[in-house]
């Protein structure tokens, strides 16, 4: 190996070290706070509560950009829905998550009375790869509710794969509810219902 040879090996060696070293320190970054990425996209979902007061398309849209950043829907779908998941063939699977995914966003947005309520957040456990994150809203008219989010690393972002309020999760109830249906009605028979309940609310 000539000079010249060995001088662009070194810096090719020198450039991907540095490559890697950030897409580690990246990493890092994403994994050392869940606690922020919380308090990030709920300040931003109480900013178009707090600016958009009315529950019109416009105000779920916005929220639902936010949400879909931030929640794990198509994670969330294959749990909610288990084995039947994998029975749907893909732009079903697709549809599903689509409009579970707006429910679980129209569920967020119909917390307008905490628009102007205090948050305090609290970070109650914490893994190599899952965090789970408190938020204690406190209102002077109706005390302090306290809703839990639990977050898993996916690809160095953090990703809400749950959510529990005073204790009660709203995906194990509503793979509850999905379960009832579908053991009395066919898979086809739930999408309606799902879509349904998204449009008319």
């Amino acid at each position: 190996m000539n000079a010249r040879l060995a001088s662009r090996h070194r810096v090719s060696k020198m450039l991907i070290s540095i490559a890697c070293h950030c897409f580690w320190a990246l990493q890092a970054i994403a994994s050392e706070n869940p606690e922020q990425v919380i308090k990030s996209g709920t300040d931003q979902v109480l900013k178009i509560l707090n600016e958009q007061p009315e529950n019109t398309l416009a105000r779920r849209e916005a929220i639902q950009a936010i949400v879909d950043e931030y929640f794990d829907f198509e994670g969330i779908a294959r749990y909610v829905l288990g084995p039947r998941w994998n029975d749907q063939p893909p732009e079903k699977q697709q549809k599903f998550t689509r409009d579970f995914s707006k429910l679980l966003t129209n569920t967020i947005g119909d917390i307008g009375n905490y628009a102007n309520a205090k948050i305090t957040y609290n970070q109650k456990g914490m893994g190599q790869d899952h965090a789970v994150i408190e938020a204690l809203v406190s209102r002077n008219w109706a005390g302090q509710v306290g809703i839990d989010y639990y977050l898993y690393l996916k690809n160095g972002n953090w990703k809400v794969q749950d959510v529990t309020v005073q204790g009660i999760s709203l995906v194990n109830n509503y793979r509850c509810q999905f379960a009832a249906i579908l053991s009395r009605s066919s898979f086809d028979d739930l999408l309606k219902q799902l879509e349904k309940k998204v449009t008319h609310g």
